[in-house]
């Protein structure tokens, strides 16, 4: 900022003009808009399924890819856009289509009003990135996880591409002008598109991957999770989307209004500081706020919540600048700096007024010369009456007398309006003189009466700031709500410790060849079970919780659950997609986690849909609530996929458009999966062959590329990932086993499997768990022929058989599916505990460390208030590796707790004025419940058209 210039000697023919009283700055600048990008890509009215598109002028396989595009290219000034900026002091901008996912390379522009050559400051700006395929018409990709194996599997062609360039122009290297854009020597810097929160983590891990230097666009949630950004090491491009008030009006309907939301609601405005504290760069844009005038009154009330002003001036130029590339020349007032300021009358993070705008020296007057320095307020005074005057210019003057809009024409030295006057019946006309400080008010009647005006002092005016930014401190230091992990309903303050506790004269459910225990004790310490016995010694300093009449078990294993996860369960538009990656698309916040924990889940594997012949990669997790994505994933585990037979994968039920798609039968079914098998090989020869080759033939060989899809087959075929297959028909089960011996693998586990008791001897032959239902059938034709006894009969032939959920609601009561076996066969109850603990731990190959109770094991352990198999036990507290995620007190005390804090804060907002409550609205999507068969139809920015076949599988 420059207050005082005088000391500088104006240069010889220059214009001079009089700034005295007036702050200038340096033009602020947006590196996060579409201003003056006319273009669009081409619209395509869609019928079916599109797998393929044209490919035109060396364009990218896929139609979200438009890393060639040079925004440069397609970009023309606009005035009248312009101006939204203009009128905050913004300057200048950087811009790009916001259109796929890798959007092409942007442009920083001046908002000057000139031809496009005169207004380019940085022709080849930063690159632009999103998980949004945008108007693409491809179907792949249709789900998060799909986007980000896009982004993935292109980064890794491009290093490819970039590795092999000098076979351009061979024959051996097609041409490709995305991979070259994004293949160039030059580093690129990346602006990442995301649009919550986990989205916006889960791009910096996917940045982070590949060594990749960028921003990330902001989402204003950031405080929710401040440790998890600051580790990130990206800065950010913050947008100022502060939430309107929900509406609390009716009482009767502020009741189902969502915790979390009331919550982000009062924290919106402290999240700039909250960055600014934590030491998280960041620079502003105008992008998220709906009406761009909001702006400055946004960013005053997060300065109110504790943004300095120096870092709220450095989030509008240097850190900009930086960040767009062009602090060379922008950002700073120095010489030898574009000449592009803001001017302002006042301290603008207080309530200073714009007046004008320098754009490349040219200067736009946003308050005209003869009115700058009368803006302010006033005291009127009529006789004995003293009333508040206020003038602003907006366009045109704007007065306010006595906190209302006077209605005014002419010029500030003959302003005339109509006015009531305090205490007076008549109706007046207020005449005005600014320049004189003078007026006279005429009443209806005719008569007049002199009126004088006192510009309020420059230290009174401070005063009052002053004293409005500290109430507005004060009010922001104490919150109605609370601040948890995840931030919302049931999160936590802070994760749970290990627990050294001493569990005496439990009945203890082992899962082990001990079978149970009865009047027994667990102590457990580390993480571990320590001990297991009769009447132990309590070691000093450990707790002690009486276990009489009470059941202690493992935790529950669900072997097949879809909770947890953004984004899809499904990427079904092709038939093998195993490049995707459920650990991708975690997602911690889902309550589902707290509800199946407080079922006595403990562990889960979330699997891909059953949509596709060879789906994604599965991701096992414990239910650690509170966790971030990576604290929930199990780590050492087996890596394993998600494979699929039956109606759901030849698209049996998913309407008429979708008949083109291989496999349309079962038979197609085995095809693509032998094909996918032979491909990997080859994939796996090619690479064995390539790097066999002396260095300098392979310096004249084009080098095999990367496929992420062929990867993960290949790990199969290696017996290095573990599959776990949908599967109804004893038919499709048998070709699957056969296929798999001729391929030299074995399957893991036959998911769902309800006709597996008829083919019971050759599971077990071949090895293969089971992991089925306990009493669902008939709900689709291939499972007509399901039986309850089917868990029993496959168990008694020798097959490692378990019980899953596939559903949000039966995990939190797989201890009654358990039970239903006792029924149905007369199965034992220790056998039938087995099928939800040690029987799917084995199937995912984590058996050593939990399932069961035996000493040194994880401490994965549930307390019942009574047998686990009765219909009325309920859990007392869980542990996930020692820790206690989840007691029955805790629970009720934080729904007491959470009930006041609700009430408080729907009280606070009912005591806000109409203006206070302004604001965005919130424009978070929600997700459903995801299931097997769940999928989008054509999937792109809406995400609102997801739809599932059948009920159920």
């Amino acid at each position: 900022m420059v207050r005082n210039c005088s000391k500088y000697a104006p240069a010889l023919g220059a214009t001079v003009i009089n700034m005295q009283g007036l702050d200038i700055y340096p033009g602020f600048i947006d590196p996060f808009s579409q201003y003056g990008i006319g273009f669009s890509y081409p619209s395509t009215e869609k019928t079916a399924p599109v797998y393929e598109i044209a490919r035109i002028g060396g364009n990218a396989a896929n139609g979200a890819i438009h890393a060639e595009k040079v925004w440069a290219h397609e970009f023309a000034g606009n005035h009248e856009e312009a101006q939204s900026w203009i009128n905050n002091g913004f300057t200048s901008v950087q811009s790009a289509k916001f259109d796929g996912i890798f959007r092409g390379q942007g442009v920083h522009v001046s908002l000057a009003d000139k031809i496009a050559n005169e207004l380019v400051y940085r022709a080849e700006a930063n690159h632009f990135l999103s998980f949004d395929k945008g108007s693409s018409a491809q179907d792949y990709p249709n789900s998060l996880m799909g986007a980000m194996a896009l982004i993935r599997q292109t980064l890794l062609d491009a290093s490819w591409y970039g590795k092999n360039a000098a076979l351009a122009g061979t024959g051996a290297l097609e041409f490709n002008a995305a991979l070259e854009a994004l293949s160039s020597n030059q580093p690129h810097y990346y602006v990442f598109d995301t649009q919550d929160l986990n989205s916006q983590l889960r791009a910096a891990k996917l940045m982070g991957e590949f060594n990749l230097k960028g921003a990330l666009l902001g989402n204003g949630r950031e405080y929710a999770r401040i440790d998890e950004i600051k580790n990130t090491s990206f800065e950010l491009i913050l947008p100022l989307n502060f939430p309107a008030a929900p509406d609390v009006s009716d009482p009767d309907l502020s009741h189902h209004l969502k915790l979390a939301e009331l919550r982000h609601w009062e924290r919106a405005s402290t999240n700039p500081a909250a960055l600014s504290q934590a030491g998280v760069s960041f620079s502003l844009t105008l992008h998220g706020i709906e009406d761009k005038k909001d702006f400055w009154p946004r960013l005053q009330k997060a300065i109110k919540a504790g943004l300095s002003e120096q870092d709220a001036l450095a989030a509008l130029t240097t850190r900009a600048a930086a960040i767009a590339g062009v602090a060379g020349m922008a950002g700073k007032i120095e010489p030898g700096f574009v000449a592009d300021l803001a001017v302002y009358q006042g301290n603008p993070f207080v309530d200073g007024k714009l007046v004008s705008v320098f754009l490349q020296g040219q200067e736009n007057a946003i308050i005209p010369k003869d009115v700058r320095v009368l803006v302010g307020d006033y005291q009127l005074q009529l006789g004995d009456t003293s009333l508040p005057l206020s003038l602003g210019y907006d366009g045109g003057i704007k007065v306010t007398l006595d906190g209302k809009p006077l209605e005014v024409q002419g010029t500030v030295n003959a302003l005339l309006g109509r006015a009531e006057l305090p205490g007076s019946n008549s109706k007046f006309r207020v005449k005005l003189d600014m320049t004189r400080l003078t007026g006279q008010a005429v009443s209806s009647d005719g008569a007049a009466l002199p009126l004088t005006l006192t510009k309020a002092t420059a230290a009174k005016q401070a005063d009052a700031k002053s004293a409005d930014a500290n109430n507005s401190a004060e009010a922001t230091d104490t919150f109605a709500g609370a601040l948890t992990f995840p931030n919302v309903a049931f999160g936590r303050a802070a994760l749970p410790s290990n627990d050294k506790v001493h569990i005496q004269g439990a009945t203890v459910w082992t899962s082990e060849a001990a079978g149970v225990l009865e009047n027994t004790d667990v102590i457990i310490s580390k993480g571990r079970i320590l001990q297991i016995g009769q009447q132990l010694m309590t070691p000093p300093g450990y707790s002690k919780i009486d276990g009489r009449g009470k059941h202690l078990t493992a935790g529950i294993v669900d072997e097949h659950s879809h909770i947890a996860l953004n984004g899809g369960t499904n990427e079904d538009t092709d038939a093998v997609t195993s490049e995707v990656r459920i650990g991708d698309v975690l997602n911690p916040e889902d309550v589902s986690i707290y509800r199946s924990l407080a079922g006595g889940v403990t562990t889960a594997q979330l699997l891909h849909g059953s949509a596709n012949p060879i789906g994604g990669q599965s991701q096992l997790i414990k239910l650690r609530w509170g966790e971030s994505s990576e604290g929930l994933k199990y780590q050492g585990a087996p890596g394993s996929i998600k494979f699929a037979l039956g109606e759901n994968v030849k698209q049996a039920n998913w309407g008429d458009d979708f008949t083109i798609r291989f496999p349309q039968s079962r038979m197609g079914v085995e095809s693509v999966m032998a094909d996918a098998f032979d491909a990997a090989r080859d994939y796996r020869k090619a690479f064995a062959s390539y790097n066999q080759l002396a260095a300098k033939e392979r310096n004249q060989q084009l080098s095999p590329r990367p496929n992420l899809r062929l990867e993960a087959i290949a790990e199969v075929l290696e017996s290095q990932r573990d599959v776990h297959i949908h599967s109804y028909v004893q038919s499709e089960i048998l070709m699957f086993m056969r296929l798999a011996e001729a391929y030299g693998f074995k399957v893991k586990a036959f998911t769902h499997v309800l006709e597996g008791y008829k083919v019971a001897k050759e599971l077990a032959a071949h090895g293969a768990g089971a992991s089925t239902f306990s009493d669902w059938w008939a709900y689709k034709f291939e499972v007509y022929d399901a039986i309850v006894q089917n868990a029993c009969l496959m168990q008694q032939a020798g097959v490692l058989t378990s019980l899953n959920s596939d559903s949000f609601e039966m995990q939190r009561r797989l201890n009654q599916e358990a039970a239903k076996s006792m029924m149905y066969c007369d199965m034992s109850p220790e056998e039938a505990w087995k099928m939800i603990t040690i029987n799917p731990a084995k199937q995912l190959g984590i058996d050593k460390d939990t399932g069961s109770i035996k000493e040194g094991k994880v401490a994965d352990l549930v307390l019942w208030d009574a047998n686990p198999l009765s219909v009325y036990a309920r859990t007392h507290m869980v542990w996930v590796d020692g820790k206690r995620f989840y007691s029955k007190e805790e629970d009720a005390a934080m729904r007491q707790a959470q009930a006041e804090e609700k009430r408080a804060l729907v009280q606070k907002i009912l005591t806000l004025d109409e203006s206070e409550k302004a604001g965005e609205t919130p424009s978070d999507v929600l997700e459903p419940e995801w299931h097997c068969d769940t999928h989008f139809i054509f999937a792109g920015q809406n995400r609102s058209n997801q739809h599932q076949h059948g009920a159920h599988q």
